[in-house]
């Protein structure tokens, strides 16, 4: 490997000087058309901003809430995901809340009044949970086993009562009281919501813009905390003037809410739309799987991060990644290119593209590179492979120069060869041919060889890849 040191970038979050910079993907244009929805929504709602993993919804929702923050907005952020191992996320959202407002609201009694109701709110939410009363029932029966009672369906009235009068036994009398005074209590409980909700609400209301509480990481928080944050947002935040963001991989959720209630595919669908009101796809407005000038770049930067200049190893990466690969996947790879390439440029255009399309068949995966960039040329759009013999490096340039304003050297250099090579072989000057090829592979291969054949050729560079498959954790 290189001796050189690589400079891995990483997201820093927490200290973002500009919004938007570094922004690959034009990202700030879904900013500005949702900063602008925002302003205009007054009557609160529940937003799903959705991705699968790896495709940037952290990057996306830190720097929007800098963009929000620096144009003067009300934003929270909030990972959930660093709060699951908390039972119930109604303080967490509600003290955020009170924390914004302490800082910005100018009605200092109002927020106190606030923060008195979310204590209200939370100690009757924790007060003799229903799985503590479940398990207090269970203990006082039979030592934590609760007997199996069968009920004769022409004696059901009979053995119910006998069920209940016998639970009622069993339990004792200070469960028993505070069961009855969990009933008892229900209206004080009722009003309780309905006075924080009008406190809240009325904050709410003072605010020049809507606040935009963005929560992060719900698709990696354990499925009930994730199910019943949403839940309590819908329940006792629904509030004019306070939009939430929940960024997730909606499938993901959907999943959970499976596995929670038992619930088929479809649904799960519909019980979570009936807490969101609008559903965003979070898409790259830049097209990475467009092969032209504008993604190169895109590719370029994301190589230059790592210390890579050259233009041959953008254009290898950008016409070898597939329709399916990630944001995170994207830099991952380049990350481990960044640790894997050489001193020799002839080395890393094959490192490059073993990393992306996997080092079974190098010399294959490059000539597919060279039939991409033909097929550019109109006129070209059915060329499914090339006589390598005949090959026209010329008018390979000059595509090259037309669809993407750059000058090639090894790539140039590679396929000059494997021209002269074909040339040799088809005109059956075996003897030269063989002594020509070696020198090809030893120009390419990291360790020359008097012996040296294809096979070996591409045995050193999947030995090498994928004994260091274990950099990409």
């Amino acid at each position: 490997m290189a001796t050189n040191q690589v400079d891995i970038k990483r997201d820093n979050f927490e200290n973002i000087q500009k919004a938007w910079e570094g922004d690959l993907w034009d990202r700030e244009h879904l900013g500005t058309q949702l900063t602008n929805y925002v302003d205009r929504l007054q009557c609160g709602a529940v937003l799903a901003l959705d991705a699968r993993w790896g495709e940037g919804k952290t990057w996306f929702v830190r720097h929007w809430a800098k963009h929000l923050d620096d144009t003067e907005h009300n934003v929270i952020y909030l990972d959930a995901f660093a709060n699951d191992y908390l039972e119930d996320p109604f303080l967490v959202i509600a003290s955020e809340i009170a924390s914004k407002l302490d800082k910005s609201a100018e009605n200092k009694p109002l927020v106190h009044k606030f923060k008195k109701a979310v204590a209200v709110m939370q100690q009757g939410l924790l007060t003799l949970a229903p799985t503590l009363i479940a398990s207090m029932i269970s203990c006082a029966l039979t030592g934590g086993i609760i007997p199996l009672i069968k009920i004769d369906s022409e004696k059901i009235t009979d053995k119910l009562d006998d069920a209940i009068d016998k639970v009622t036994e069993n339990i004792g009398e200070k469960v028993t009281e505070a069961i009855q005074a969990k009933i008892d209590s229900y209206e004080e409980e009722k009003s309780s919501i309905i006075a924080f909700k009008q406190t809240l609400a009325q904050l709410a209301e003072n605010l020049d813009k809507p606040l935009v509480f963005i929560i992060d990481e719900l698709d990696r928080c354990r499925p009930d905390f994730a199910i019943r944050l949403i839940e309590r947002i819908k329940h006792f935040f629904d509030i004019r003037k306070i939009v939430f963001v929940l960024v997730m991989n909606k499938n993901q959720l959907i999943n959970g809410i499976q596995h929670i209630y038992g619930y088929d595919n479809e649904s799960s669908k519909v019980y979570l739309e009936k807490f969101i009101d609008f559903d965003i796809p979070l898409r790259n407005h830049v097209n990475i799987l467009d092969k032209n000038k504008s993604n190169l770049e895109v590719i370029s930067k994301l190589l230059k991060l790592v210390g890579e200049e050259s233009v041959d190893i953008a254009l290898v990466v950008l016409l070898s990644i597939n329709k399916d690969i990630s944001t995170r996947e994207l830099k991952r790879k380049i990350n481990l290119y960044a640790l894997l390439k050489k001193e020799k440029l002839e080395n890393n255009i094959f490192i490059a593209l073993g990393v992306i399309k996997g080092a079974r068949d190098l010399f294959h995966d490059m000539e597919r590179i060279a039939v991409l960039i033909m097929k550019m040329k109109q006129g070209n759009e059915n060329v499914s492979g090339l006589n390598m013999a005949h090959f026209n490096i010329e008018n390979f340039k000059e595509i090259v120069e037309k669809e993407f304003n750059v000058e090639l050297l090894i790539i140039n250099d590679y396929l000059e060869n494997v021209s002269m090579m074909e040339d040799l072989r088809t005109r059956y000057q075996h003897n030269t041919y063989e002594i020509e090829y070696t020198k090809f592979l030893n120009k390419y291969a990291f360790k020359p060889s008097e012996e040296m054949q294809y096979h070996l050729f591409q045995q050193q560079y999947l030995n090498y890849i994928e004994n260091s498959v274990w950099l990409e954790g």
